[in-house]
């Protein structure tokens, strides 16, 4: 009896252990890429109402989670999952709605 308990642990030990190692690519092919974050400098905003139209544009691409425009500073922080979208095409996204975009920093390095 007590053979068999051991035998049930270790089998029990080997699935949580393999369950483990295994989760990264179960995100992976299930499509959970990790979220990453770009800053853009964003010219060419005349109004208080240009944030909306610029965070419309960039939430409307696949793969971008959210983003945060601001007038003032003239920037557009964006989540997104590498993978789905890059950042020339959310620079495209921008430049087609009537506004110039560059790159800044890729997850809070320069």
């Amino acid at each position: 009896m007590k053979k068999a308990v051991q035998i049930q642990r270790m089998i029990l030990s080997i699935f949580v252990i393999s369950g483990i190692l295994f989760i990264p690519v179960i995100n992976s092919v299930w499509g959970a890429e990790a979220v990453k974050h770009v800053t853009l400098k964003v010219d060419g905003m005349t109004c208080a109402s240009c944030p909306a139209t610029v965070k419309a544009v960039l939430k409307r691409l696949h793969g971008v989670v959210n983003a945060d425009v601001s007038y003032k500073e003239a920037k557009a922080e964006v989540s997104y999952q590498e993978g789905k979208v890059t950042m020339e095409q959310m620079i495209k996204a921008i430049e087609d709605a009537g506004y110039t975009a560059r790159f800044i920093t890729k997850g809070g390095k320069q």
